[in-house]
């Protein structure tokens, strides 16, 4: 499948320590503004077309213990259908897929994994 064609990158999801001093950081040293906030640990900024998400780190706090690693970052596609053609790709190609297709309240999405095991979000929004 070799004319796989992606709209565009639209977003990177980094991982955080703490959600407030990241917030602090990405809003009045870089100036972004908010989009929205997801729960107490998901701030959402759009920067153009494209959205950096902040998600705050699942490893318990200790001075000593610090998890910087991306989440994940997502490409869009033109049509549900794409998702899920893609998806029967990915498992002929022997790609991991680490979730769906599945729907969620606005679109078709499938997380895959790349050989270094960063997560990729491939997804279509209604």
């Amino acid at each position: 499948m070799s004319n796989i064609t992606f709209k565009g990158l639209n977003h990177i999801t980094l991982r955080v320590n703490n959600i407030e001093k990241a917030e602090q950081f990405y809003s009045e040293i870089l100036g972004f503004t908010i989009e929205k906030k997801m729960g107490r640990s998901m701030t959402v900024y759009r920067i153009g077309k494209d959205s950096l998400v902040l998600v705050e780190a699942e490893t318990e706090y200790e001075k000593t213990s610090k998890d910087y690693r991306m989440d994940h970052f997502g490409f869009f596609v033109d049509a549900p259908e794409k998702v899920d053609e893609l998806a029967a790709f990915f498992r002929e190609q022997e790609i991991t897929i680490l979730s769906g297709p599945s729907n969620r309240k606005n679109g078709r999405f499938v997380f895959i994994s790349d050989p270094d095991g960063n997560m990729i979000e491939i997804f279509n929004e209604a």
